[in-house]
């Protein structure tokens, strides 16, 4: 599996290189994309040295159906291209997931319950629809054969009002985890929402896609726990408003470091020019906002504001490891 990801790194540059956390699982391609990876490097390159030498180690026999494209330089760039793209089309975990029995503690889940209705008072409005939950826990019921009905991604975009501007979620299916291999297919129903395409919530049952199973985040019974951690959330993005920081935010659920339950990963969804405010990431039981500094003082005092006043104690760390 290290080969795998020393080559979507090589390829792709470290720009696309992810942290544990963050987008959680590394990338891998299927087999074919790989062999025609390597060759095209292969041939590219001295394979004496560099990751070609790390590759040629697993991979060498699949050189000899490419040695023609040696003779062609123009095309081994466009190809090069063609496969780091194709590279990108689904992930692989980097250390293989277990089952969320296996992690998840429910203490943990109810210090969530515990902290949820400390921090969000009865009469606040919700953030997604009580009727919504129901139909995306009705969707995993009808889809889901597997054990808690988990769920493996889940995203949520706000505008900058603090109302939901999209909903990504995708709810493995499979009764077993598949083997932590990139060959390998696995089931899912997802769930998709977006405000500028009609504003109508979009369940898509059981179908197959490319790559394995995920990390299991939550259980789909915990739907409307997770749904009410978005409330401080939309606060934290009301307060970036009010604060001059002219972002909406995503915030992704996703494991926290123990994996016994999980913690919310925010940044601003769009791209930034200069790329000023990184990922944060909030811990829902303690009100943590943990984040590496912000160089821009300004900013750095803007973000500080609108953590306050959304009831979160910010903490900055030294490196993006300590988040």
């Amino acid at each position: 599996m290290s080969v795998l990801l020393e080559t979507s790194g090589c390829l792709l540059g470290d720009g696309c290189a992810r942290t544990e956390t963050a987008k959680q699982p590394a990338i891998a391609p299927r087999k074919k994309i790989l062999d025609l990876t390597i060759s095209t490097l292969a041939a590219a390159n001295d394979c004496e040295s560099g990751i070609c030498a790390r590759l040629i180690e697993r991979k060498n026999d699949y050189f000899a159906p490419y040695k023609s494209l040696m003779k062609h330089p123009r095309f081994l760039l466009v190809a090069l291209g063609l496969v780091s793209s194709i590279a990108l089309a689904y992930e692989v975990p980097s250390i293989a997931p277990k089952p969320l029995k296996e992690t998840q503690d429910l203490t943990q889940v109810q210090a969530h319950a515990d902290a949820a209705k400390r921090n969000t008072p009865a009469d606040l409005s919700p953030v997604v629809p009580d009727d919504w939950i129901k139909q995306i826990q009705d969707l995993a019921v009808k889809n889901s054969h597997r054990e808690s009905m988990p769920v493996e991604h889940c995203t949520f975009i706000f505008k900058k009002d603090g109302t939901l501007a999209k909903i990504d979620m995708v709810i493995p299916t499979n009764a077993t985890r598949t083997p932590n291999t990139a060959y390998q297919n696995h089931n899912v129903c997802s769930v998709e929402f977006d405000a500028k395409k009609g504003g109508k919530l979009k369940l898509s049952d059981e179908k197959k896609v490319e790559g394995p199973d995920l990390r299991e985040i939550f259980g789909i019974n915990q739907l409307p726990l997770i749904c009410q951690e978005l409330i401080s959330l939309r606060k934290f993005q009301q307060a970036f408003a009010t604060n001059g920081l002219k972002y909406t935010l995503e915030a992704d659920v996703i494991l926290a470091p123990d994996e016994k339950s999980w913690v919310w990963q925010v940044a601003p969804s769009e791209e930034q020019r200069p790329n000023v405010i990184y990922a944060m990431y909030y811990y829902p039981i303690t009100g943590e906002l943990r984040s590496t500094s912000i160089d821009n003082a300004k900013v750095k005092q803007k973000v500080e504001a609108a953590a306050k006043t959304a009831g979160f104690h910010i903490i900055w760390v030294k490196t993006m490891d300590d988040r």
